[in-house]
Order: C-alpha cells, then structure tokens, then sequence
C-alpha cells in the first residue's frame, strides 16, 4: 500500500466534512434535519470510481472517523458498519469507462436510503420512533448538494489518476 495524494485528499476531506457536519453547521443555526450527509458524499465519489470493495472499506475508515467526532448518537460501530454498507451499494454503480452524471447521482441515491435505514433502524432501537419528515429532508439536502459535489470530486480524482497522483 502506498501513499498517494489522492489518499491524503480523501482523508482530510472525510476529517473535514465529519467536523463540518458535527460543529460548523449547528453552530451556524442549520437545523439538524437540514444537515447533508457530506461524509457520505465522500464515500460514494470514491466508490462510483474504485467498486464495492473500495467503497466498502473507505465507508467503514469514514464511519469509525464520524463515530470519533463528538456527538455521538448511535451505538459504537453502527454508523460504519452502515457507511461500509452504503459504500459497498455505491460501489455496484462502478463504471470503468467515463459514464454519465446519472450513475453518480444514483449510486448517491441508493447509498442514502442505505444510511437513512441504518439510522431508523437506530432510532427505533434508542427512542422507539423515528421522525419520517426530518429523515426524509436529510436524504433531499443530500441528495441537493450531492449532485453538485459529487461530479466536482469526480472530477479531481480522474484529473489526479492522469497525472499518476492517485
């Protein structure tokens, strides 16, 4: 295993985005309903490119980094066992030749409904019910700022692999 800078990237940019979900964004006033799932984003960017496999152990790294980053709501291991799921779904939409922005925002898309059942199953689990509205607008900002993310990154990480960065 090597160290790239494309892995350097990825790393701060899921250290990054746990702290900015976590801290930045209620402290600005966003309600937590109307919190993207950034991680998330990540963590299907660098699947759409590299498959299941990969997508499923970037998850789990990015789950245990969210899972390190105060507060913490789930029981420990559920959230990157949830994103190393979501990163293996994303994963399936893997296309080695360059595809369309379709298949990104679909792998986004079924990788979101993944999470959003790992943490109903956690709500229901911790407090018995689980809010339908506020689950359903986490998975639209996602999905919002998702597809505007996702084909930047994509697009870095194909322009990092042509000058064998990556």
């Amino acid at each position: 295993m090597r160290l790239s800078l494309l892995g350097i990237l990825r790393a701060g940019y899921v250290l990054g985005a746990a702290l900015v979900m976590t801290t930045l964004l209620p402290r600005l006033g966003v309600p937590a309903p109307f919190v993207p799932d950034l991680v998330l984003i990540g963590v299907v960017a660098s699947a759409v490119l590299r498959g299941p496999l990969h997508g499923a152990l970037v998850g789990i790294a990015a789950g245990w980094v969210l899972e390190l980053v105060p507060p913490v709501g789930a029981p420990l291991g559920l959230v990157a066992v949830t994103l190393m799921l979501a990163g293996a779904v994303a994963g399936a939409f893997r296309r080695t030749s360059a595809g369309s922005l379709t298949r990104p925002v679909a792998a986004l898309g079924a990788a979101s409904v993944v999470v959003l059942a790992g943490r109903a199953a956690s709500a229901v689990a911790a407090e018995g019910a689980v809010d339908p509205v506020a689950a359903g607008t986490t998975l639209a900002a996602t999905l919002v700022v998702g597809v505007v993310v996702v084909p930047a990154m994509l697009a870095v990480d194909r322009a990092l692999v042509r000058r064998r960065l990556g």
